[in-house]
This record gives C-alpha cells, sequence and structure tokens, in this order.
C-alpha cells in the first residue's frame, strides 16, 4: 500500500487530470481509502479550485464521514465514497462524476451496452441508482453500494455516476472507457440502430484481464498531458481512442 503522501498526491493528480478532460468541474469529487489504517482521503467539494489541486488540499475523514485533520470538510456526498470503501474490498478509489455522455443514460430511459471493444469493460452492465437525489446520507450511500453490486460503475438517475477501482489509475481508465462509449453511444444512434458488443465478445476481449496493464498506461499517458498542462478551461484536453 502506498504511504499517506502518496494516496494524496496520486489523489490530487488524478482529479486535476479528470478536470483536463473536462469530467470535473465546480461539482465532482474521487477519493481513495487506506483500508489498514480506515482512513478515507477524498477531494474537497463544490466550489474549490480542482484544477490546481494538490497533496495538501486533501480531506481525511473515517468511515463515518468525520473530518479527522485540519478545517476542511468533506463534500456534501461522502456517503458515496465510505459506503462503497466499507462494503468492497476491490474498490480502494471511488470516483464521482458529471460527465457530459455516461450521464445521458442516467436521464434517457435506455439501459447502457458497450459498443466498442474496450467499452467491454463494462460488458456486466451499468446499473441506475433509481432515486433522484443527492447521496447525503449513510442510509443512501449503503441503498447506492446495494444497488452497484460487485459492478464497476453505476448511473444516478439525473445526476451523474459512480465508478470504482482497485487503486486511482484503474479508475481514471474507467471512467474514461465508460464516458467514450458513452459518447459513441449517442454519436452513433443518429446513424441508425447500434450494434452492441456481446458478452461472449467481450470475454474474448479479455478487458478485465489487460485492465491492470492498460490502466497504468492511460495514467502515465494522462499524467504527461497534465504536467504540461496550463490550466485554462478547454485546453489539455484528449480523447481516450480519437
Amino acid at each position: 500500500m502506498d504511504s499517506e503522501s502518496s494516496l494524496c498526491d496520486k489523489l490530487a493528480a488524478c482529479t486535476r487530470i479528470f478536470v483536463m478532460q473536462g469530467l470535473i468541474g465546480l461539482f465532482g469529487h474521487v477519493s481513495v481509502y487506506d483500508p489498514e489504517a480506515k482512513r478515507v482521503f477524498i477531494t474537497p467539494g463544490m466550489g474549490s479550485d480542482k484544477a490546481d489541486l494538490r497533496a495538501a488540499d486533501m480531506v481525511l475523514t473515517d468511515l463515518d464521514g468525520q473530518a479527522l485533520d485540519g478545517e476542511q470538510r468533506a463534500p456534501v456526498e461522502w456517503p458515496i465514497h465510505t459506503a462503497l470503501h466499507a462494503t468492497r474490498e476491490d474498490a480502494l478509489a471511488v470516483a464521482h462524476l458529471h460527465t457530459p455522455y455516461a450521464t445521458l443514460f442516467a436521464i434517457a430511459k435506455r439501459k447502457f451496452r458497450p459498443v466498442t471493444l474496450q467499452g467491454a469493460l463494462f460488458s456486466g452492465g451499468v446499473p441506475l441508482y433509481s432515486e433522484a437525489h443527492l447521496i447525503t446520507t449513510p442510509a443512501r450511500g449503503r441503498r447506492l453500494a446495494k444497488v452497484i453490486g460487485n459492478k464497476r460503475a453505476a448511473l444516478l438517475r439525473g445526476h451523474g455516476i459512480v465508478v470504482v477501482g482497485r487503486n486511482l489509475a484503474e479508475v481514471l481508465y474507467a471512467s474514461l472507457v465508460l464516458e467514450d462509449d458513452a459518447k459513441k453511444s449517442a454519436q452513433a444512434a443518429s446513424l441508425g440502430s447500434l450494434g452492441f458488443i456481446s458478452l461472449e465478445e467481450s470475454r474474448a476481449f479479455a478487458a478485465e484481464i489487460a485492465l491492470e496493464r492498460r490502466a497504468q498506461r492511460a495514467w502515465d499517458y494522462f499524467s504527461r498531458l497534465e504536467a504540461r498542462w496550463d490550466r485554462q478551461a478547454g485546453t489539455g484536453r484528449m480523447e481516450l481512442f480519437p
């Protein structure tokens, strides 16, 4: 397990990449969990300048959402993070985003199904949390955890998405893949019926088996881009699969 300082550095970097990619702005937050110390590190909430976050800006809480250090308060939807960290051993990193295209599937009455090979990562589906409200209480967090089950992501009705992973690189990559697949679905729908990637095709592509390698390569690539980014909105963005 990385040290706390290393976790916070990576958490800040992951969030800056999300901002560069246009997936986090005024709203949205990311967390990482240290299971040995049972401590959650989470980005500050609404209004913080996430394009320039640094390790020292992270909020430290326990699994009850109680701040353990400093005066920063956790985002109001901290139960999204604590519920998933507490109930899933593989949810060591969690992102709540309001991505433009994936959020369409939290609005339209259409189930998400992958349309690209990379989207096979979500061949098991992306369930919908059907209650139209913010996840601001532990009870709502537990209901979200039940909805997402063992899946990699969930849609929040009329709201956004939640993505989980074993580390921040995995969450970054999975979030970018989900948004890319949703974008291509929306664009291709104007041409006619969509051709979905079947479960059998997904298994043959072995998205899960190669996930660690692909996620790390994506992390390295976007980290280099972010290091050169000028911090201005709308600049620096690069499509995952242009």
